[in-house]
């Protein structure tokens, strides 16, 4: 793990898909041939900034993977803020790995902040970003969901 890299430093990963908002229960996303730790992404050949967005003017800026020391060993990071405005809710997010798990985060603070997902796979790389105003589960053939930590925003 080099820790003097820091995200800006890392090369970007593409991912394919959706753009926009997912206002409806049905989520946005895009998929890649995988993230891998110290990589960062876009979609659709620009900034994540340009195609994640949901209402009330949320916004991801940037999502990056990394190793993190401790319980977990990889570590998801997302630059964003949630929408703004009393109750305007959250903007959900959900990253699938390589192994077919998925990990969840909520963003509802209106302030630009870093918030993390720390999770362990076997197949870590990142593979798809999904997306939408409103709460949903991802399909998986999977019986048991993974063990994860979101802390949303990091600094709090």
């Amino acid at each position: 793990m080099n820790s003097n890299l820091k995200f800006s430093d890392y090369p970007s990963v593409n991912f394919n898909g959706d753009c926009g908002e997912a206002s409806g229960k049905t989520p946005n996303s895009a998929a890649s041939t995988g993230m891998k730790p110290f990589q960062t992404a876009s979609v659709n050949g620009s900034p994540v900034s340009n195609c994640v967005i949901g209402n009330g003017h949320s916004t991801i800026y940037n999502i990056w993977l990394t190793q993190t020391v401790g319980a977990y060993t990889y570590q998801i990071c997302v630059d964003g803020q949630g929408p703004k405005g009393a109750g305007s809710g959250y903007i959900h997010l959900a990253f699938t790995d390589e192994s077919g798990d998925t990990y969840y985060l909520k963003i509802y603070s209106s302030d630009r902040k870093q918030h993390t997902v720390d999770y362990n796979s076997d197949a870590p790389n990142i593979v798809k970003i999904w997306w939408c105003d409103n709460d949903f589960d991802v399909p998986s053939s999977k019986s048991t969901k993974p063990d994860f930590k979101a802390t949303s925003p990091a600094n709090d």
